[in-house]
């Protein structure tokens, strides 16, 4: 039988800063070649914020373990506090930003990972996205 699973413990997370922002993987392409699915923790300063982009080819799961998230989708935008989700389908403009008073942490899921290589692209200079928010 092929082991298809992986325990990922705290101090075998690949951690990453990007933007401001910790990140850490518990599964990523190079923890576990054979996940079809990734998952990071992420820990975003008060003020921070990921700015309007899109995944071409996977979808994404957020869901909000502490603090107050702007979450944008589209045109669209909903504040999400701890316990609260959205998903969002390939190729969706949105952009997460930490508008409490506090650190924000969330959990990314995303999928499937063929979609992995066509990465994630910022349009929060085009139109319409620079118009509903300020770059951070």
């Amino acid at each position: 039988m092929e082991r298809n699973w992986k325990f990922v413990k705290e101090k075998d997370q690949m951690f990453e800063k990007a933007f401001g922002r910790d990140h850490f993987w518990h599964y990523h392409p190079d923890i576990v070649e054979q996940a079809g699915t990734y998952m990071v923790k992420v820990l975003m300063p008060k003020g921070g914020g990921h700015n309007f982009h899109v995944h071409p080819e996977m979808h994404e799961i957020i869901y909000v373990l502490k603090g107050t998230a702007e979450q944008w989708i589209e045109d669209e935008m909903q504040i999400l506090k701890e316990g609260d989700s959205v998903y969002i389908g390939a190729n969706i403009a949105h952009g997460t930003f930490n508008v409490g008073e506090d650190e924000l942490a969330f959990l990314a899921i995303l999928s499937p990972k063929e979609g992995w290589e066509a990465g994630t692209i910022d349009v929060s200079e085009n139109t319409p996205y620079s118009e509903y928010r300020p770059r951070i």
